[in-house]
């Protein structure tokens, strides 16, 4: 049997090799301690314990009471004595003010996410606002456990970026990522301005902007076969959605008290419902006239009720549109959406050139890049486009006369006030040939027509129509700004 003696050796070298095991553990004694002159904050350097040694830090710390009288140990990161004092001078003007100094920065990712998440949902968000942060927070929760960051303070940049290439080899789309990233610096940056960490670590964290992938959207023939395979309610609900460019949800709760001065030659559409909260989901009201391939079958349908499609559900009249796609034998049918007939009025507006802030009005979107992404432009659309190229072939040409301005003779021009410039001029022999701005204007009425097309959705500008003809010269001398006729 082994003696006392070594049992007792046994028994030490075990402790030390737990204590080896463990975390280091740090303590609130400061070595070197200075207590700087006109606060409550001591300086030093730390001690910890590594394997039970006392090991002194390099850096200095600062000891001081925050504002809730608790004790606390802040690193300095300095080691310097004189930086140290600085810093601890500037703690002191902080403390003094009230400001709130984040000293603890343990805080742990999940926790960090489920508090903003809550934050979120305290503010009042939508219902799918909500589940679309739960979800792509759920994505950074299961990144931080896979790659073991446990404190939210090392999540830096570096690994920002590993998250976006976890994101894309799980296969998400990139408008996806674009989402997931925008958030995980929004939850970053709300923890640094709520003093939960020290610093914004992710605010150098560049993020490209995410190419949305290409959205099916519907021909006018397409839409019209829609109408002409259904009746009632569901044609009427289709060409609203095809030539008012209603959301789906706005569809559904739009009542007859909405529709205002409804007539065979006229009516408008008070949107003012269809988000979450018994709000649009902008926030914000607006009028859309009644296109008159809607009119008639609006006009048809049965008053009594409330809303002015009712039985109507999203899943369901989804389900029926796809079903019909196919029906119809529509090229990629399992593609379309009911929000494909949303691109089909925007692309409707586009093409024949409805004012942008017309087009942005009627949609009820405040940003222009949103025209940009429904916009499709068809194949006979753009063929008949490259045909009006064509047809200016054989427009006329349009020789412009010069207007012919000779310079005045150095007496006239001395009689005016003018300065005389260069030797051509002072001999009076200098001619200068110009084209008068109408002039240009004609001509360029007379190559592209009456009609002059403007960028985007903005309409046609009528143009007056000019005969060329060269001007009479004026009899009377006009004279120089500053100078006078003697």
């Amino acid at each position: 049997m082994p003696s006392r003696a070594a049992k007792c050796l046994g028994r030490a070298v075990a402790r030390d090799k737990l204590a080896c095991r463990r975390e280091p553990r740090e303590t609130m004694k400061l070595t070197d301690r200075e207590r700087i002159e006109g606060t409550e904050i001591t300086i030093g350097r730390r001690v910890q314990y590594r394997g039970g040694v006392a090991v002194e830090s390099p850096k200095y710390a600062a000891e001081y009471r925050d504002a809730t009288g608790r004790q606390v140990t802040e690193s300095l990161k300095t080691r310097s004595r004189l930086e140290a004092r600085k810093k601890a001078l500037a703690i002191h003007a902080q403390l003094q003010v009230g400001e709130a100094r984040v000293v603890d920065a343990r805080v742990s990712v999940d926790e960090l996410v489920d508090d903003y998440f809550a934050m979120v949902k305290a503010k009042g968000a939508a219902p799918k606002t909500v589940s679309k942060y739960d979800a792509d927070l759920g994505k950074l929760k299961a990144f931080a456990a896979e790659k073991k960051i446990v404190l939210a303070a090392g999540f830096t940049r570096e690994q920002f970026y590993r998250f976006r290439e976890w994101l894309v080899a799980k296969h998400y789309a990139g408008k996806t990522v674009y989402g997931v990233l925008t958030v995980t610096k929004q939850v970053f940056k709300w923890a640094w301005q709520e003093k939960r960490l020290r610093d914004y670590a992710l605010a150098t964290a560049s993020l490209g902007k995410a190419k949305a992938k290409p959205q099916a959207c519907f021909t006018t023939a397409q839409v019209e076969a829609l109408i002409e395979a259904t009746a009632s309610v569901e044609r009427a609900a289709i060409a609203t959605l095809a030539y008012a460019g209603l959301r789906i949800g706005e569809l559904v709760q739009l009542e007859w008290s909405d529709v205002v001065k409804l007539s065979k030659s006229g009516g408008t559409l008070h949107i003012r419902r269809g988000g979450s909260n018994g709000t649009t989901k902008d926030k914000d009201e607006r009028f859309v006239p009644i296109h008159p391939r809607v009119r008639s079958l609006l006009l048809a349908l049965d008053r009594t009720t409330a809303t002015v499609f009712p039985g109507l559900t999203e899943r369901k009249f989804l389900k029926r549109v796809k079903a019909l796609c196919v029906t119809l034998k529509f090229p990629n049918a399992k593609a379309f959406k009911l929000h494909s007939f949303r691109h089909h009025f925007a692309s409707l507006c586009a093409n024949h050139r409805v004012a942008e802030r017309k087009a942005l009005a009627w949609l009820g979107h405040s940003d222009s890049d949103i025209l940009k992404l429904y916009y499709h432009l068809s194949d006979a659309e753009s063929a008949a486009a490259m045909e009006s190229l064509a047809a200016t072939e054989s427009a006329p040409v349009v020789e412009l006369k010069p207007e012919v301005v000779v310079s005045p003779s150095p007496e006239t021009a001395d009689a005016l006030g003018s300065p005389v410039e260069g030797e051509s001029r002072a001999s009076g022999l200098s001619r200068i040939e110009r084209f008068s701005k109408q002039q240009v204007e004609q001509a360029l009425t007379i190559l592209f027509g009456p009609e002059a097309e403007r960028g985007g959705f903005e309409p046609p500008i009528r143009l007056p129509v000019y005969s060329i003809s060269s001007a009479a010269p004026s009899a009377t001398r006009t004279p120089l700004r500053g100078g006078r006729i003697a």
